[in-house]
């Protein structure tokens, strides 16, 4: 089992694949299992490490952590240890906050930054969600809470057609209700100083037009914020896309870290079932 024993963590990764390295950090109280809907084909053309936060999953805490700035330097003790000078990240949700925080950090490590389901800051309505989301995970029995983050995940249709057989792994192997609760503070603790935002990389943000958990208005407000960063919104998903319509994604993220743009053409929304629009 590949562990990186890290100063904070003993990290668990997977590496697949070969070519330039593509970081892939999951969300909120998910392993790395949640990427498996593309990390088979994105290996065919990049070299893929995949990881379980600190806490979540296979990868264990030497000590919990505080911010977002926590899982951000396990990212970077992470390249050093694999020899890695520069990558692509790839982050959802949560793991697009700690992608961010990493990439303001450390501009020189980052490549290309893909964001799903994500956003730049947590402000009241979002920090108010988390708290939401930490109570019921507190009182609600393990199958409810897991049953409603099911539903709030979900796209309405997709819900509709795929309700009797949604049973994502990454809610139910290897995480605690602890290391979530952890890192829904961490989210709640999420802030940048005055002026200290500043993201050079190539930034593509995708967002579903009905997640319900991070509403793509703030996906939005990242095209403004971020001074190269492309907006798509994927007007049938909800807040994971990676299982929703994968095949949608991997096409977006291909094509993005290949030419730094994702172009919208009639050829390319044929072929995504008129999925995306700009």
């Amino acid at each position: 089992m590949p562990l990186a024993d890290l100063t904070d963590v003993r990290c668990f990764y997977q590496v697949t694949g070969r070519g330039e390295p593509v970081v892939l950090i999951p969300g909120l109280g998910s392993t790395g299992v949640v990427w498996d809907t593309i990390e088979s084909d994105l290996a065919q053309t990049y070299c893929v490490i995949r990881i379980d936060n600190r806490g979540i999953g296979q990868s264990v805490s030497k000590r919990h952590p505080i911010t977002i700035r926590d899982y951000s330097a396990d990212i970077l003790e992470l390249l050093d240890y694999l020899q890695i000078d520069c990558a692509h990240i790839v982050g959802l949700s949560f793991g697009g906050v700690v992608a961010q925080c990493f990439a303001v950090q450390h501009s020189s490590r980052v490549s290309k930054l893909v964001l799903i389901s994500s956003t730049h800051e947590f402000g009241p309505y979002l920090r108010e969600m988390a708290k939401l989301i930490g109570l019921a995970m507190r009182w609600l029995p393990n199958p409810v809470f897991v049953r409603m983050m099911e539903i709030l995940s979900s796209g309405p249709l997709f819900f509709d057609a795929h309700s009797k057989d949604i049973t994502p792994p990454d809610y139910r192997v290897g995480v605690s209700g602890r290391a979530v609760a952890r890192q829904l503070r961490a989210l709640g603790a999420s802030k940048f100083k005055p002026g200290e935002f500043q993201i050079n990389a190539s930034t593509l943000a995708i967002s579903g037009a009905y997640d319900s958990l991070i509403p793509h208005c703030y996906a939005r407000q990242m095209e403004k914020v971020i001074d190269d960063c492309q907006f798509i919104l994927l007007p049938e998903a909800g807040h994971n896309p990676i299982r929703e319509c994968p095949d949608v994604v991997l096409a977006m993220i291909l094509e993005f870290l290949r030419s730094g743009t994702v172009h919208l053409d009639e050829q390319h929304i044929a072929a995504n079932q008129d999925k995306v629009v700009a």
